[in-house]
């Protein structure tokens, strides 16, 4: 966590900020999808104008990170050697469209071809699978932010490493990564997911807080490692994630 109050709230408005990025994007990536031919989704046309859409608001969410890791940094340590981060770094080259391209296949595409296979009616199987589009996009959109944040961590010379602040209800996976704490520049990064790299998953709304300094456990991070103190004990792996991921889901729920 911050060690300052302008840091603090530089990171409560930053995530707010791709919050309501995210959600602007994703209610126009919907208005895209429902306007498509269920039935013409094998021809991958129809991905163009998602593409644009996500294109334009990767390069916002990249402004944003920039403008974040510039207030963050004076309020932490206004004493340091100036640094500016880079608002375009790999977050809006063209290899994320690759990586969108095949999100939107797999969450919409073959998603599709499989509810229509089972049986539902076109619409249906379209309507069925606008969420995972949705979620995909979202994580395209925030990518771009977070690649300028992870950039400049790296090319800091004052940066330490970085923390998980998660949404306000975040998922178990997003939790567990979060109780882990301080995630330090010489670790690979904080968590992966499906046997890849990205420590973010479709519809996540986590950010990554840097710190140059001690490195302080936001209150609810402190929580979530409680929890997986007390809900782990003896156990380890899998079934330690497994346990913790009942205990969140229990609290959650209570």
């Amino acid at each position: 966590m911050a060690t300052t109050p302008a840091g603090r709230a530089a990171t409560t408005r930053h995530r707010l900020a791709q919050g309501r990025l995210a959600s602007r994007a994703v209610a126009e990536v919907l208005d895209l999808w429902r306007s498509l031919d269920p039935l013409r989704l094998t021809d991958q046309a129809w991905m163009r104008p998602i593409l644009a859409t996500l294109a334009r608001h990767r390069e916002d969410s990249a402004e944003l990170a920039a403008d974040y890791y510039r207030t963050f940094r004076r309020a932490e340590v206004p004493a340091a050697p100036a640094f500016t981060p880079r608002s375009a770094a790999a977050g809006t080259s063209a290899p994320w469209r690759d990586r969108a391209v095949t999100s939107l296949r797999v969450t919409g595409t073959r998603a599709v071809t499989r509810l229509l296979l089972g049986g539902l009616a076109p619409e249906v199987a379209l309507d069925r699978a606008g969420p995972g589009v949705a979620a995909a996009s979202s994580r395209h959109a925030l990518a771009a932010g977070r690649a300028v944040v992870d950039t400049a961590l790296r090319a800091d010379p004052a940066a330490r490493g970085w923390l998980r602040v998660t949404a306000a209800d975040p998922c178990w996976w997003c939790a567990m990564l979060a109780s882990r704490g301080a995630v330090y520049l010489s670790r690979r990064s904080a968590g992966t997911r499906g046997g890849t790299d990205e420590p973010y998953h479709d519809g996540c709304g986590c950010q990554a807080e840097p710190f140059f300094r001690t490195a302080v456990l936001p209150g609810t991070s402190q929580r979530f490692a409680a929890v997986w103190a007390e809900s782990t004990k003896g156990l380890s792996g899998a079934a330690a994630r497994r346990a913790f991921r009942r205990a969140h889901d229990a609290a959650r729920n209570a």
